[in-house]
This record gives C-alpha cells, sequence and structure tokens, in this order.
C-alpha cells in the first residue's frame, strides 16, 4: 500500500470516529444523557448500600433476628394435618379419635430405586409403579407418595432403605366402633376437613391447631429431610360429648339392619330418645358404611335419613287427633262414633275403612286405626283447630331445634284457609302433609313424658382443650301441650294398640315390658307418575316402653318393603319391640310385665316354633280415593 493510501485510510477512519462521537441517535453511539442516567442509577446503589453498612455497624441485628433469617433461608415449613377433638357418647366412650399415622414422602432429586426395589415399593403401598414414577419425576425437593398407611406397612416400606424415601407420622381420624353412627359422626378427608355429619357441622371446634415439621435445606436450597415424629400441635380441637349411647345405638343398628333385611325394604331408619329430657340415645340408619374407608363408601349409604328425609306420617299421626280432641273435650274415650260400616262420603270423596264396623268408641278409633272415625273427630275440631294441634305438637316446623343440632329438614302442612275436604281428611289420618324422624320422636315424647314437648338434644357438652366447658346441654320443654292426665289416657289407649286382639300393633310386645304405641302405612308419592305410587309404601311404629313410667321413645320406618303386604305393625313393629326390649335391660329397667306362663313342654314347643299371623291391620293401610 501507498502512503497516500495509507494516510487517506487513516484520515477517512478518523472522520468516521468523529462522526461517531457527534450522532447522538445513531444505534450503539455514545449518549451523554444516557450515560448521566446510568450514573445516577449506580450513585443511589452504593448510596443505599452505604447506608444500609452504617445502619448495621450503628444498630447491629439482635440473635433472633438473625435465627429467623438463617431460618428463612436454610428450612422450610411442611404442614401436617392438626389433632382433631375427640366425639364421645354420653358415658365418655370414644366414637372418632385421632391417632398417628405414618405417611410416605420422597425428595424427588435423590429418590432413585432400581426396578426391583421399584417393584417392592410398588407392592407395599399398592400403588402403580407408573404413579411412584410420575412423582418421582416432579421438579421439587419434597412430594408425598402415600400418606397414612398402616404402622406394619409403613415398617416394611422402612426396610428397604430407598435413599431420599422418609416416613413422616400425621394425625388421622378413627372411628374405633367402625359402621356405628357413622351418619351421625360422618367422615373425615384426606385434608383432614370434616366431609359429613358432626365432623362437617363443628369442623371449626374439631380442627386443632396445623402441625408443622421444618426439614432443613442446604446452601443450594436442597431439603435435607429426617424421618421424625410429628410433635403435638399446639392447640388441639374441641372435645363434643354427644347425647348418643353407643350401646343402645348398636342395639338400634342391629335390630334396623334384620328389619330392613327381613321386608327386603329398600332402607330404614330409627330413632331411640329419652322423652323426660328430649335427649337422643340411639340414631340409626339402613345401608351404613365404614367411615374409617370413606373413600369406598356409596354416596346413597352415608345419607342420614332420619334427619334429612321427609315423609308423610300414615296412620302415627291419628294419635295427635284424638289427643287434641280430648284436650279440647272435644270427644271422651268411650264415646261412640257412627263410622259408617266403612264408607263414608264427604264433600264428594268416599273413603273407605276395610274392616267395617257401624260403631266405634274414641279408644277402638285408634286400636283398629279406622280412617272414618278418626277424621269425624278431627270434623269437630275444624280445620283451624286440626291444624293448631298439630303444630302444637310440633309438626309443621313447630319444634324447636338448637344450633347444636345437626341440619335437619322440617316438616310443612298448607295452611287450613287451603284444604278441600279431600285434603282435610287426609291430613286427619296422616296423608297430604310432611314430617321428620326428629319430629315424629319428639311428638310422641310429649305423649310420653305428661304432656312436654322436649326441645331435641344431641349435642350433650362441648369442651375446650384446656378443659373448660363452653356449651352444656339443658333438657327444655317448647311447649306443654297436653294435661298429664290426657297424656296417661293417651298412654293407656295406645297400649292397647298392642295388646287387643283387634289391634294393628301385636308385633310391638315385649317379654318383659309393656308396650304402646301406634302403627303407620303410608303412601309414596311417585317423582315420575307425580302421583302416588299404586306399590310403594313406608311401614312405621312410633311407641314407648314400659307404658306407666316410659324409659324410652322410639320411631322406626322401614321403606318401601318388598314383602307384602308392607304394614307397620308387620315390619316396624318387631324392629320397635327389638329395641325397647335390649335397651331396657341395658338401662336395667325393672320389668313391668308379669311372665307368661307355659304349662307343658309341649306348649313351649309350639310358642317357639309358630309362624306369627300378621296382626289385624286392615284400616291404618292408607285410604283409597274414589
Amino acid at each position: 500500500m501507498t502512503a497516500n493510501g495509507s494516510r487517506y485510510s487513516l484520515a477517512k477512519l478518523q472522520k468516521l470516529l468523529k462522526k461517531s462521537f457527534e450522532t447522538k441517535e445513531s444505534p450503539g453511539g455514545f449518549d451523554i444523557t444516557r450515560a448521566s442516567f446510568l450514573a445516577l442509577i449506580l450513585l443511589g446503589i452504593f448510596g443505599v448500600l452505604i447506608g444500609r453498612a452504617a445502619i448495621i455497624q450503628l444498630f447491629p441485628p439482635s440473635a433472633e433476628a438473625l435465627r429467623r433469617i438463617a431460618a428463612r433461608q436454610y428450612e422450610q415449613h411442611l404442614e401436617l394435618a392438626p389433632y382433631r377433638g375427640p366425639v364421645l357418647d354420653r358415658n365418655s366412650h370414644p366414637l372418632a379419635i385421632s391417632v398417628k399415622k405414618p405417611s410416605v414422602a420422597i425428595n424427588p432429586r435423590v429418590f432413585r430405586p432400581n426396578a426391583q426395589q421399584m417393584k417392592q415399593l410398588a407392592l407395599l403401598l399398592d400403588l402403580p409403579r407408573e404413579k411412584i414414577k410420575d412423582v418421582a419425576s416432579k421438579d421439587a425437593y419434597f412430594a408425598w407418595l402415600k400418606r397414612k398407611i398402616d404402622p406394619a406397612v409403613a415398617q416394611k416400606v422402612e426396610g428397604l432403605e430407598l435413599k431420599g424415601l422418609y416416613l413422616v407420622n400425621e394425625a388421622t381420624r378413627l372411628y374405633p366402633l367402625q359402621s356405628t353412627a357413622a351418619h351421625l359422626l360422618g367422615a373425615v378427608g384426606s385434608e383432614n376437613q370434616g366431609l359429613l355429619g358432626i365432623e362437617r357441622q363443628f369442623q371449626q371446634l374439631l380442627a386443632g391447631k396445623t402441625s408443622a415439621v421444618s426439614p432443613s435445606k442446604d446452601a443450594r436450597g436442597r431439603t435435607i429431610l429426617y424421618s421424625s415424629d410429628m410433635a403435638a400441635p399446639d392447640l388441639p380441637g374441641h372435645t363434643i360429648q354427644l347425647s348418643i349411647d353407643h350401646a343402645i345405638q348398636e342395639i338400634t343398628e342391629e335390630a334396623l339392619t334384620s328389619g330392613v333385611i327381613a321386608a327386603r325394604a329398600k332402607s330404614g331408619f330409627a330413632v331411640v330418645t329419652d322423652p323426660h329430657t328430649g335427649k337422643i340415645l340411639a340414631l340409626a340408619n339402613y345401608p351404613t358404611f365404614d367411615p374409617n374407608q370413606i373413600s369406598k363408601a356409596k354416596t346413597e349409604h352415608t345419607r342420614n335419613y332420619a334427619l334429612l328425609d321427609l315423609f308423610e306420617p300414615g296412620s302415627i299421626i291419628k294419635p295427635f287427633v284424638v289427643a287434641g280432641a280430648l284436650e279440647m273435650k272435644k270427644t271422651s274415650p268411650h264415646e261412640l262414633h257412627n263410622c259408617e260400616n266403612g264408607v263414608y262420603r264427604a264433600g264428594g270423596v268416599v273413603f273407605r275403612d276395610d274392616h267395617p264396623a257401624p260403631m266405634l268408641s274414641t279408644v277402638e278409633t285408634l286400636v283398629r286405626s279406622s280412617n272414618i272415625c278418626t277424621f269425624k273427630i278431627a270434623e269437630r275440631l275444624g280445620k283451624q283447630g286440626l291444624y293448631d294441634i298439630l303444630q302444637k305438637f310440633g309438626f309443621a316446623g313447630g319444634i324447636s331445634i338448637s344450633e347444636f343440632f345437626p341440619p335437619t329438614m322440617r316438616g310443612s302442612i298448607a295452611k287450613p284457609g287451603s284444604w278441600k275436604p279431600i285434603r282435610f281428611a287426609n291430613v286427619a289420618f296422616g296423608q297430604g302433609f310432611t314430617t321428620t324422624g326428629i319430629e315424629i320422636a319428639m311428638a310422641y315424647g310429649a305423649l310420653a313424658n305428661g304432656g312436654n314437648l322436649m326441645r331435641p338434644i344431641l349435642v350433650d357438652r362441648i369442651t375446650s382443650p384446656s378443659g373448660e366447658i363452653v356449651y352444656a346441654a339443658t333438657p327444655e320443654a317448647s311447649a306443654h301441650v297436653l294435661s298429664i292426665d290426657h297424656a296417661r289416657q293417651m298412654r293407656d289407649i295406645l297400649a292397647r294398640v298392642v295388646t287387643d286382639k283387634k289391634g294393628t300393633a301385636s308385633k310391638a310386645a315385649t317379654d318383659d315390658y309393656t308396650t304402646g304405641g301406634k302403627t303407620g302405612t303410608a303412601e309414596k308419592v311417585d317423582p315420575v307418575l307425580k302421583a302416588y305410587s299404586p306399590d310403594k309404601r313406608i311401614a312405621s311404629f312410633a311407641g314407648f316402653a314400659p307404658v306407666a313410667d316410659p324409659y324410652l321413645t322410639i320411631f322406626v320406618i322401614i321403606d318401601e318393603p318388598g314383602v307384602k303386604p308392607a304394614y307397620g305393625g308387620l315390619w316396624a313393629a318387631p324392629v320397635f319391640a327389638d329395641i325397647a326390649e335390649r335397651s331396657l335391660r341395658y338401662l336395667n329397667v325393672a320389668p313391668d310385665k308379669k311372665p307368661t306362663k307355659i304349662t307343658s313342654q309341649a306348649q313351649a314347643a309350639k310358642v317357639s316354633t309358630a309362624k306369627p299371623t300378621p296382626a289385624n291391620e286392615s284400616n291404618e293401610k292408607p285410604s283409597r280415593r274414589f
């Protein structure tokens, strides 16, 4: 290259450099404004650092503050299920408790089992190998593999000595009596939340304060988790004591199960109460489930029919019509009523009794469950009078429910001003309106205890973790609905329903105790037909024992018996008798019934082998409308 050429090139380069310095808008060029802005930012950062350093030097942090900073950097918190408060029966027998169960966790970044180990682990945990591989492939330092496993299985898992696999003990819910009172207690989910029943209703009270384990992290943020027992929580849940007696609950469930199976029925429920206090001693449903295995339970088996089902009561409502008429002096026990030989026309509608009778007394009206004579007694009360009496006994939502009572449905009756003659008659013998199991049990309790409609009690006491009683139920009468004399008369009348040859409830009799009550056979509404079903029935019995001074009131429903006839006296009354006999013996109630004398071995054999004949159920059947 020539000298001139070199000078030209150098001059050209200098010219280009000068131009780049002078042009602010050129991309990548030197911008004095931008440079100044960057310089200010850097000066600000240095200023903050210098200020922070000065604060640390002048006001050094405490040891506790430094410990918290270190904990945030090198520890993480793993929340574990809290200890729920126990649920007890009235004698402090545990119905639901919390126990420790091991859960299996892994560190996916460390967990590297070989094929044989993976196979063994999958078999022990009853998990597909693909599921374990999916969990192990997570981009995390902690993951649950399977929670709350059997301790024996956990011991075998631990024996595999797999790197990155840990056992952490968690609180889990245990129901020692398995399916006993399952519908009432409910169940708890995997995250310790109440799903059903008492567990759900009192979730906030039962749930304890969450516990936490704090596995360390190394300098790179990787979890260092050691096998450790879970420490007790800072605050366990409250203790809830129910009015339920677990022995009477078991007796009731056994009797109900046998009754539903014998009748080949769809379902059934039973309520047992102390009529003098309103306390519920047993509340059973069938079919049932095991809350320890709630994930395997069918949804329809978890429904609490006793609290949530509305139904038409049928003939078990007739005693309240008669009781109201006695109280209002509209009739007397031995007054005769014209039963029209079994056929009666009112407002263009014909009502029939299957066993016609020309005349029946007020007592015989209930003993033989006459629809016609019951309606004639109701006519003396009038529509409004009948409505008022039923509401007084707690029907149509008239019963008072405590806030500490599980959610329950309320029955309903249309206002009497809208009743046509057919509705008036139907209401008199238990059709055309709805009620619940609790309402029936409390109403019969009023007949049993001398005329007081008691407020139902299911939660007897709630105790805080510190032992302080935060709630205690007190027996309370919602209203005095019947005089003592008329209540006694009603008990005597209902005792004849069991003992009279023409009574509908001979199967409600027990060996040792006198019993009284009323049978019912109600039609069911078919939701498809939107009318009464031609064959579906509810068989029921409500009563008390012993008659003179009842210790128990019992209500039984057998829903849709598959064996015909579907009478309450045939299917519900025997369940009542079984519950009453065994429960009263358990309570050490002295028998009030003289034993039947058997004069010979031949007679004894005849009594034990004879096939029972159906009771006279005739007129408790639902009235046919023509």
